[in-house]
């Protein structure tokens, strides 16, 4: 009897509202009723001089019909009072009118009285009314609806500096609970991964000193906090005791967004090098997003908007300007700072195609400024990453061109010597024979010596080039390496002018006469290994030693040990690895100008052979080496 009794009444309530509803709007609630935009069934009057009293309001003709889902009056000094009816015919409790705009700075709510009389009930709230206990907990402002079945009349009274945007929901308190959740999940996965490409971003500049990833850095920062500020969600988690700074931190931060977009976009696409002129106008109008920034602090809140609404229009029209002169003249960052703005813009258009009601509402769509700005900053991230690239590419490219003009200047030096030495190689020989005296003797084989030194200088030169071409070829003939090995000691041994240094040779009388080898490439890798031991010994020995290893396989071991200080482990570790870099990374220990020890352990590759080293710190050096053993017939 009760339930048809109410159904009755419901039903006469129905029937009611649908005849009054064809003059005023009416928003119904059921059981089933989702959460409703209210934007389009709301009457709006505005108050140009902010003095009406609740009283003149209810009593005006003046309202009219909202122009739209989400209507928007821009930066006004108007009061706007918003009218709402509403049937509440739903069994549940705890419906609720939410304020989705959080800037708004005054907030009042009119409910009529519960008990039926002609008053009104007010909750005031608001960007700038300190919240009740003093910390703000809620990101959008919310209002509860009586729970009576009969029709309500609610107003709205918004007075604020920011832009007037009445974005209003009526919803059931579990429909928000659940919508509270889905849009923090949302919101801390825009912020957090705005802040890791932030840091990340940051300690990349911190290690390759590149100005564009610090001003993008601030830009996606900036723009990070605009948004959480601008959804209410800053002045929840991050400074919710601060009323005046959660009023006045969406528009710093839109400053220093703007003002690091442009610094941004003059470094990452090199604006200088296509038009300077247009360089210099982005940069003062950034100087000037920055300064209007510190301005936000002291000035009026609207006369910053309207400053920061024209100088970031400039910013992001000259940029977009200058991206597009810039990628016609083939500027590859310009390319993705173009793409990356398209794709703001465009996620930006959907979200004024939704508030026009010409697309349909939908949660991410809702959010598709953030969507945008989130993949605008990825693709600024990989255009600096491609950047980076290129800019490692092309100095690779100059790198290898002054390798390969380097190596044609080796050739021909080489070449240009070789002619005239071989000359004065061949004049010492015919001398040879018609010296008498022993100091003549000596001295000729001092200049003979010294004469192949230098041949192997030169030997050496062109081996170089050949390795780093990688056009390096075994040259193995029958020779007799113990005159070639002693050679290269009396040379070392005739240039030594300290006492404290004695030169060893010694010859393994097991070895063969003659043998199957390259000469040359063991003559320059000895040198080398001669002249870094002779370089850090000052005192002590430098001993040439050729020796038999009989097994396995029989092998040639050609070692050279001194008495210096010594190589520590970790020294010993740097020249192995620079080993594995192979000939792009040479290694020489003295700084000289033979072939390095990187060069030289390539050259034993060759040989199907390496360099090893035995070394203690303050107990000398042993460098050697082993080639397989061929005898010769």
């Amino acid at each position: 009897m009760v339930w048809l009794w109410r159904h009755s009444i419901r039903t006469i309530l129905l029937i009611l509202l649908a005849l009054y509803g064809q003059a005023q709007a009416v928003v119904t609630l059921h059981d089933h009723t989702p959460d409703i935009n209210i934007g389009r069934q709301i009457d709006i009057l505005e108050d140009p001089g902010g003095s009406l009293t609740l009283e003149q309001v209810r009593t005006s003709d003046k309202f009219v019909p909202s122009p739209g889902l989400r209507p928007s009056f821009g930066f006004s000094s108007s009061a706007y009072w918003a009218r709402v009816r509403v049937a509440n015919l739903s069994s549940k409790p705890d419906w609720l009118l939410q304020v989705r705009y959080a800037p708004l700075d005054f907030v009042d709510f009119y409910t009529p009285d519960a008990n039926g009389s002609d008053e009104y009930r007010v909750q005031r709230s608001g960007d700038l009314v300190p919240p009740d206990g003093g910390k703000r907990t809620l990101t959008y402002l919310q209002f509860p609806l009586l729970n009576e079945e009969r029709v309500h009349t609610y107003y709205l009274r918004i007075k604020t500096q920011s832009s007037v945007i009445l974005d209003l929901k009526i919803l059931q308190r579990d429909t928000l609970i659940t919508q509270t959740i889905h849009e923090q999940y949302f919101q801390g996965a825009y912020f957090g991964l705005m802040c890791v490409m932030a840091l990340y971003n940051f300690f990349v500049f911190l290690v390759i000193r590149d100005r564009s990833y610090l001003y993008y850095t601030g830009f996606i920062t900036s723009t990070a906090v605009f948004q959480i500020a601008l959804h209410g969600y800053a002045g929840v988690h991050f400074w919710p005791e601060s009323v005046w700074w959660n009023n006045i931190s969406n528009l710093f931060a839109a400053c220093l967004s703007v003002g690091f977009c442009g610094k941004f976009a003059q470094n990452f696409i090199q604006l200088k090098l296509y038009h300077y002129t247009l360089d210099r106008v982005i940069s003062w109008s950034a100087a000037g997003c920055f300064c209007i920034g510190a301005a936000s602090l002291v000035i009026n809140y609207q006369t910053i908007v309207t400053l920061i609404s024209i100088a970031g229009f400039a910013v992001v029209i000259l940029t977009l300007i200058a991206a597009v002169l810039a990628w016609r003249k083939g500027s590859r960052p310009a390319g993705f700072y173009l793409i990356a703005w398209i794709v703001l813009l465009t996620f930006a258009l959907l979200h004024i195609l939704i508030i026009l009601g010409i697309l349909p509402s939908h949660p991410v769509l809702e959010n598709s400024v953030q969507i945008g700005g989130a993949v605008e900053a990825i693709l600024l991230s990989m255009g600096l990453a491609d950047r980076i690239s290129t800019l490692q590419k092309n100095a690779l490219a100059i790198a290898n061109n002054a390798s390969q003009m380097q190596d044609a200047f080796m050739s021909s030096t080489a070449q240009a010597l070789l002619t005239p030495l071989s000359k004065v190689r061949q004049s010492l020989s015919e001398l040879e024979h018609s010296i008498n005296t022993e100091s003549d003797r000596q001295w000729m084989k001092t200049a003979s010596d010294a004469s192949a030194y230098l041949m192997n200088l030169i030997e050496s030169m062109s081996q170089f080039v050949a390795l780093r071409r990688g056009t390096a070829q075994l040259n193995c003939t029958r020779i007799n390496l113990k005159p070639v090995l002693r050679r290269i000691h009396d040379y070392f041994e005739s240039i030594n002018d300290n006492d404290s240094l004695h030169f060893h040779f010694s010859w393994d009388a097991r070895l063969p006469d003659h043998i199957i080898a390259d000469a040359e490439k063991i003559a320059s890798v000895t040198v080398e290994l001669m002249q870094n031991a002779r370089t850090f010994t000052q005192q002590g020995h430098v001993a040439l030693r050729a020796e038999l290893v009989p097994e396995p396989k029989p092998l040639l071991r050609l070692s050279v040990g001194d008495s210096g200080p010594g190589i520590s482990p970790e020294k010993i570790e740097c020249i192995e690895h620079s080993f594995k870099l192979g000939t792009q990374s040479p290694f020489n220990l003295q700084g000289g100008a033979g072939l390095g020890l990187t060069m030289s352990n390539d050259m034993l590759k060759l040989m199907h052979s390496h360099l090893i080293i035995t070394s203690k710190p303050g107990q000398g050096t042993t460098v050697h080496f082993d080639l397989p053993l061929q005898e010769a017939p």
